[in-house]
């Protein structure tokens, strides 16, 4: 984190985020969205005229949350109070921004000082406690309504609150006046960001639900009124929603306008830019920052292993996701640092493969856990077995390991996820990323191969599972 800016690669993904024109930046575990959202986050709170928001909510405390007032409304009053909860929280974390921001300086500036002491007397109406961080304010924030709810209508299950009922158990400030105030302070600002990260990290542990993704979405949804609201006083402000690839799909298909939000997608197709990534990481070290991969990789790695160039041999091992790659390149040096080796050798590509590949398992584990629980650890089905299959193979495998006849979705996810690929020809195997993430294009290849269709497991995965290559 401290270091990022040193070496970060600045992609397309990046300029669009930084230029205000994306509200939701998606893709996989990985892909470099937290990496997104530090440079975004350090850039513009560089400027002291800026207001930046870096929020991370616990999911654990979100989902007791949800559960709490799942229990007690209807669907209709749910997704109502969910989106006000959210308005509120907002709010409340700009203003407690501006505060902590302007504490020393608007004793300074005249300007700033009467906007400043009417703003925090506001905030700090009825004693609202500001103590800790963004997660423990929200929870705390989550046990006053969960208490206010169940002192003023007990354990009644099914209630529709009506919006004035919603407003005294949701807020204990003026929320007009409160964020009138904002809009008047932030007039002496520049630019107010709202970057959402980590909102799905780990959760849930039981796959998604539908309540899950209208948390969500009415969270997307209250940024969105945030920023209109404010840009009808002239006040700029942008906000992201870091998403995973899967939380965002089953989020478009329960959504009807879809497309409606800006997004960028961070999906690596390109093993150039990935090289380039690592050059930047290796350039750092007090090299010229002009000099070529081709000319920078062979400072830390053989050129060639088992007969293909060194670098491709890894990028085809990383799923085409950055973190993978480095933690595999890192795998890779700790066994040439131990062994007192100038280069990464082969036997520390070997090696570091190994260990990788065994990591590689758990964490793509843990994605399917997330969207489908029951098949977290389905990558054991294919312990031993030969590196390419047939369609009755892979459905054979996975039958005998699930014990369930329906393995068309298991498949997909497999595909999705990059661990099985698809044989076109004798020399041309071709996964997900091959398709440019497109998972109709890829499904139209098994489809028009029909029976016919030959799967390949993914490299990455080979020692880990113990795969006959």
């Amino acid at each position: 984190m401290r270091t990022l800016s040193n070496y970060y690669l600045k992609t397309d993904q990046f300029s669009k985020s930084i230029r205000g024109e994306a509200h939701l930046v998606i893709g996989r575990k990985g892909s470099g969205k937290s990496a997104i959202f530090l440079q975004i986050r350090d850039r513009e709170r560089s400027n002291s005229k800026n207001v930046v928001l870096d929020l991370k909510p616990d999911g654990y405390k979100l989902i007791k949350f949800k559960e709490l007032i799942l229990d007690f409304l209807q669907e209709g009053t749910f997704q109502h109070t969910i989106m006000a909860f959210w308005e509120y929280v907002l709010l409340l974390e700009i203003c407690y921004k501006i505060l902590e921001k302007d504490r020393e300086k608007h004793i300074r500036d005249h300007v700033l000082n009467e906007p400043y002491r009417k703003l925090s007397e506001l905030y700090h109406a009825e004693g609202y406690e500001t103590e800790g961080d963004f997660s423990e304010r929200m929870t705390m924030l989550m046990e006053k309504i969960t208490s206010e709810y169940r002192a003023k209508y007990g354990d009644d299950q099914g209630n529709r609150l009506s919006s004035q009922q919603l407003t005294e158990l949701l807020y204990c400030h003026d929320v007009k006046e409160l964020f009138q105030h904002v809009k008047n302070y932030m007039k002496h600002k520049n630019t107010l960001w709202l970057l959402f990260d980590n909102i799905d990290k780990g959760w849930p542990t039981s796959g998604l639900k539908h309540e899950d993704l209208l948390i969500i979405r009415a969270l997307i949804d209250a940024t969105r009124k945030i920023e209109r609201q404010f840009h009808k006083s002239d006040i700029e402000v942008n906000s992201i929603v870091f998403l995973r690839n899967d939380v965002y799909e089953l989020l478009v298909s329960e959504t009807s306008d879809r497309g409606k939000e800006a997004n960028v997608l961070l999906d690596w197709t390109d093993s150039d830019l990935l090289r380039e990534l690592i050059r930047l990481r290796i350039v750092a070290n007090n090299l010229d920052e002009d000099l070529d991969f081709e000319h920078v990789w062979p400072k830390i790695c053989i050129s060639h292993f088992e007969g293909e160039e060194s670098s491709q041999y890894l990028i085809d091992r990383s799923l085409m996701r950055p973190r993978f790659l480095l933690n595999l390149i890192n795998q890779c040096k700790s066994f040439a640092v131990n062994l007192n080796h100038p280069l990464i050798q082969a036997d520390d590509i070997r090696k570091g493969l190994a260990a990788y590949s065994t990591d590689l398992l758990t964490d793509i584990g843990y994605e399917l856990k997330d969207v489908s629980p029951e098949i977290e650890d389905v990558l054991y089905a294919f312990i031993g077995n030969k590196h390419e299959a047939t369609d009755e193979q892979i459905r054979s495998a996975l039958q005998a390991y699930l014990g369930k006849d329906e393995l068309q979705e298991v498949i997909d996810l497999l595909l999705w996820y990059g661990f099985l690929g698809v044989r076109l020809s004798d020399l041309d195997i071709k996964y997900i990323y091959n398709f440019n993430y497109n998972m109709q294009l890829l499904k139209g290849f098994v489809k028009k191969m029909n029976s016919k269709v030959i799967y390949t497991i993914n490299p990455a995965f080979w020692e880990g599972l113990m795969i006959e290559g």
